[in-house]
């Protein structure tokens, strides 16, 4: 297959980011919580980078991926792209799968599929990235174990005007 080696996630995620810092978007996020109406508000690009953030965490290189993570592909029809997911072989890991979505004939990264478990004061929450290529994407916070008070899903569209 065309995609042998590894992708390096945290160089793609890090080039998005640098990618945002030169056009003239509007960073629109809009935030949607179990049982609350959507909330929206303009971001700068500063905000933008802290909620991608989370995902920077922890290194994930062409080599992490090659030694801590197996890997699978597949050709997926309903996408048209090649699909690569990368499941961390250690516990606990705190990302522990990353999903590559390629389109191929051009050997492109077209989305980025990301979940991670981190701890934060309130308990262990699940985060899940959605990220498409230049254009933006949506953060998914579910909580596992909390501390203290009720607590939701949350998802965060970022919507590039």
């Amino acid at each position: 297959m065309l995609f042998r080696s590894a992708i390096d996630v945290t160089g793609y995620l890090k080039g998005q980011l640098k990618f945002i810092d030169t056009v003239a978007y509007g960073l629109l996020k809009v935030t949607e919580k179990e049982g609350s109406a959507p909330d929206s508000v303009y971001l700068n690009k500063q905000q933008v980078k802290a909620m991608i953030e989370p995902f920077l965490s922890e290194e994930i290189s062409k080599e992490e991926l090659e030694t801590a993570y197996s890997e699978t592909s597949f050709a997926d029809a309903s996408t048209s792209f090649v699909t690569i997911t990368y499941k961390s072989k250690e516990e606990p890991s705190v990302i522990q799968q990353v999903d590559v979505y390629i389109e191929p004939q051009s050997g492109d990264i077209q989305q980025l599929y990301i979940t991670g478990f981190f701890n934060t004061p309130k308990g262990l929450i699940k985060k899940q990235i959605l990220w498409f290529h230049n254009k933006g994407g949506q953060i998914i916070t579910s909580p596992i174990e909390i501390n203290s008070g009720n607590a939701a899903v949350v998802t965060e569209r970022l919507i590039w005007l």
